[in-house]
């Protein structure tokens, strides 16, 4: 943590003329061992001043004040360049290494990261921090010690601002990141990361996603994260590729994986169960993971966020949907899961709703999720596909891998819902392309997750015919979804538009076979000509509606 003295602002010139005055005399002098005291005994109220300010020594004062100026005239600033500046011998300027390696311990200054094994060569900065300080006539914040793991992470988010602000730029974020672990690895956390075998960048990205999943979200946007960290093109360019392509080692290695795609469509990265476990252990922030659930390529709805509607169906598919709020209740499905296990047969419940689109088969779901107060976990197909090879398959069995996360998570099992998922049930392709070989890998997956899935699960499928037999067997219920008849569509028409004369709605359920999804497409363009214009719909409006509705779709006019 840092913190700013209270003390009045700096005399006017003082400081930038102490470090001028002192560069400026001790340049080509030729320091040596032997004449060091007689030549800077002219500058000691000068050097003092400086050392009081960094609260350092003489050495680290004079040293300083040298590579500020080598800094502000754009000059190189390693030890050769100092050797030269004071030409000085060689031999004679290795001797202050210790001295330069405390102002770097204390961010006095940065040293390069990439030169370590030649000295002669290591090149030394001065922070953007210190350069405002002292340019801004301010005192230097002072270091205060950190309380915890949290304070650490927090000052290393500080500083991926900074660099974001310009103050500092990658290289020295990613030095200032190093030093700062070294400094504090009494924390297990940092002894865990600095012990794992990933380069500086990628353990910069495990701080930052520790300190995102220590403020309950567990998700980072990439895009953002880039331009934060990163200052040149090329440089973003390169770790976005890695991460994306999957070819990071923290994604190989499964430390870190994409989470859902975001409203924008963006990709956004969090840690897996495997990271949090591992740097977390037992503390796992006071428990708090265990009262969040962070799934990935997930849409948790729960139970009380639904909202059901009035559904209506033939009396075929009513029958065998009847038993299905029965069977997900606590009691029913405890009887059925207990009753499989002692037959021998796997556990877990599966469900298709398949056939004619718009006629209730997604929202029969939502209805069984709130009904039973179970959390329905919404797949999306099509966030599954990768154009990667490979990564489609990862992504089926990760899907798995976080439904079983769910109900561990959760007190009543959860559902897992495939919504539309004909890509996934149909017949599996002659391989023509790699792309067929991708839909077959996955079908393949997904076969093998069914056979011994524990849990409930519902999927739906505008396929009539073209099922894969052996996705078939693996469901246990199926229920067929036919467009409704005569019956059926008066009493949704009725239903959704009670004040309308009986007889309208007669003549249209009769007149046009809708679906119900067609009935409420109708009724939305209804309702909402009813705001504009504050007046009840007249049979012609209504039927041009029906006419526009069934326009693209096999329905047809009865008796026209």
């Amino acid at each position: 943590m840092y913190a700013y003295n209270d003390t009045p602002p700096l005399n006017d010139n003082r400081l930038l003329g102490s470090i001028e005055k002192v560069a400026n005399l001790l340049k080509g002098v030729g320091l040596s061992a032997d004449n060091k005291l007689e030549i800077l005994q002219p500058l000691s109220k000068e050097i003092t001043f400086i050392s009081q300010y960094l609260h350092a020594d003489i050495d680290e004062a004079w040293l300083f004040a040298i590579f500020f100026a080598l800094n502000i005239s754009g000059k190189e600033c390693d030890l050769e360049s100092l050797a030269n500046y004071l030409e000085a011998n060689p031999f004679f300027v290795i001797g202050f290494i210790p001295k330069l390696d405390h102002l770097v311990a204390r961010r006095l200054l940065l040293k390069s990261v990439g030169y370590e094994t030649k000295a002669i060569t290591t090149r030394f900065h001065i922070p953007n921090f210190v350069f405002n300080c002292i340019s801004q006539n301010k005192d230097l914040p002072v270091l205060q010690p950190f309380a915890d793991i949290y304070e650490v992470i927090e000052r290393i988010n500080e500083l991926i601002c900074e660099r974001e602000r310009s103050q500092m730029s990658t290289e020295e974020l990613l030095f200032e990141v190093k030093q700062l672990m070294q400094n504090e690895s009494k924390f297990p956390l940092i002894q865990k990361i600095l012990g794992l075998p990933f380069n500086e960048e990628e353990k910069l990205l495990l701080l930052h996603l520790c300190y995102v999943f220590a403020n309950d979200t567990n998700e980072a946007d990439v895009e953002r994260y880039v331009h934060y960290v990163y200052e040149s093109v090329g440089h973003k360019i390169r770790f976005k590729k890695n991460i994306m392509s999957g070819q990071s080692k923290l994604i190989e290695e499964e430390w870190v994986s994409f989470a859902n795609n975001n409203f924008f469509g963006g990709k956004e990265l969090s840690l897996t169960e495997k990271a949090i476990n591992y740097l977390f252990g037992d503390e796992l922030l006071g428990a708090e993971h265990h009262k969040s659930f962070n799934p990935k390529n997930v849409v948790v709805l729960s139970p009380e966020k639904i909202k059901p509607q009035a559904l209506f169906f033939g009396e075929q598919e009513q029958k065998k949907i009847d038993m299905l709020p029965q069977l997900l209740t606590p009691e029913g499905y405890q009887k059925a899961t207990e009753k499989f296990k002692q037959v021998g047969l796997a556990e877990g419940i599966t469900i298709l709703f398949f056939g004619e689109p718009g006629t209730g088969k997604t929202q029969l779901a939502y209805n069984l999720a709130h009904q039973s107060g179970r959390n329905l976990l919404l797949i999306d197909i099509a966030t599954i596909r990768d154009k990667y090879v490979g990564e489609s398959e990862k992504k089926v069995k990760q899907l798995f891998k976080t439904y079983e996360q769910a109900r561990n998570h959760y007190p009543q099992c959860p559902i897992l819902f495939l919504n539309e998922a004909d890509a996934l049930i149909s017949k599996r392709y002659d391989i023509q392309s790699s792309v067929d070989q991708m839909n077959n890998s996955m079908q393949n997956i997904l076969l093998q997750e069914l056979e011994n899935f524990q849990g409930i699960l519902i999927a739906t499928s505008n396929l009539q015919a073209n099922f894969d037999y052996a996705f078939e067997r693996r469901f246990l219920y199926k229920i067929q979804f036919h467009k409704p008849q005569l019956e059926t569509r008066l009493a949704i028409w009725k239903n959704s538009l009670p004040d309308i004369d009986p007889l309208i709605l007669q003549h249209l359920a009769a007149s046009f076979e809708l679906s119900g999804g067609q009935i409420h497409n109708i009724v939305r363009r209804i309702v909402l000509e009813n705001v504009l214009n504050d007046q009840p719909p007249e049979l012609d409006y209504l039927t041009d509606l029906c006419v526009q509705e069934q326009l693209g779709n096999q329905a047809n006019p009865i008796g026209f």
